[in-house]
């Protein structure tokens, strides 16, 4: 482990150029990690833009699917069961549950058919 240590160590001191041990204030010159490792950290994060697409559209997508799973078994419910007395709101709410409940089957057969594409691609490219 301490030969890695000291590659590492050695490999950051050949980059660097000498300087002296002050800086412009006078005072003893303070080694940042950020000059070591040669990364801009700024630069490396994503973008707001692909932020927002990998983040808040796929929330809009379940929501989208959510409320047309709601509004299609509202409709089933009121073509079945014709309650004349059940306002539209206390269906919808009754008919959220079950929405839900097919929300997340579809997204959990969506990622099984996917992972089993993946596994299949994967064992065709094996030799």
């Amino acid at each position: 482990m301490s030969n890695i240590m000291a590659i590492k160590i050695n490999d950051a001191a050949a980059r660097s150029e000498p300087r002296d041990n002050c800086d412009s204030t006078g005072g003893p010159e303070v080694s940042r990690h950020d000059d070591a490792d040669g990364i801009d950290w700024s630069k490396a994060a994503p973008s707001w833009v692909s932020m927002f697409t990998g983040l808040v559209l796929p929330l809009l997508g379940f929501l989208l699917l959510v409320g047309s799973f709601d509004v299609g078994l509202s409709w089933l419910f009121e073509r079945w069961a014709n309650p004349s007395g059940m306002s539209q709101l206390l269906r919808s709410s009754i008919m959220l549950p079950p929405a839900l409940i097919l929300a997340f089957g579809c997204c959990k057969l969506f990622l099984h058919l996917k992972d089993a594409k993946n596994a299949k691609a994967g064992a065709d490219r094996r030799p």
